[in-house]
C-alpha cells in the first residue's frame, strides 16, 4: 500500500532547480524559412484580453491563417474568455442613416 504522506513530502521537497526548457519566445535565426512569420507573430499577437483587458501573458494565443486573414485563437487565463482575434489592414464600416 502506498504512503500518500510520503509521496506528498517528496513532491514538496525543494531541491536544486531542474534545467528549464529553452525560452518559448526565442526566435529562429534570421533567414530560416519561418523566421519572419515568428517575428510577426510576436509583434502582432493580441497583448490584452478583448473581454476583460487583462494581460494575455498567462493565456494562450495560437495563430492560424484563412486565405489572407491572420487569425489568433485567444484564451484569457483571467476571465476564461475564448475567441478569435482577426487582423485586418482596412475596415469598411457603414453608418446607418440618422
Amino acid at each position: 500500500m502506498r504512503d500518500i504522506h510520503e509521496e506528498a513530502r517528496r513532491a514538496a521537497h525543494h531541491g536544486p532547480m531542474p534545467q528549464l526548457p529553452p525560452d518559448p519566445h526565442r526566435l529562429p535565426p534570421p533567414g530560416d524559412w519561418f523566421a519572419s512569420d515568428a517575428a510577426h507573430h510576436l509583434l502582432d499577437r493580441p497583448k490584452f484580453c478583448p473581454q476583460c483587458s487583462a494581460s494575455l501573458e498567462r493565456g494562450l494565443i495560437s495563430e492560424w491563417w484563412s486565405g489572407e486573414d491572420r487569425i489568433f485563437l485567444t484564451w484569457c487565463a483571467e476571465c476564461r474568455w475564448t475567441g478569435n482575434v482577426v487582423l485586418f489592414s482596412r475596415a469598411t464600416i457603414e453608418e446607418p442613416e440618422h
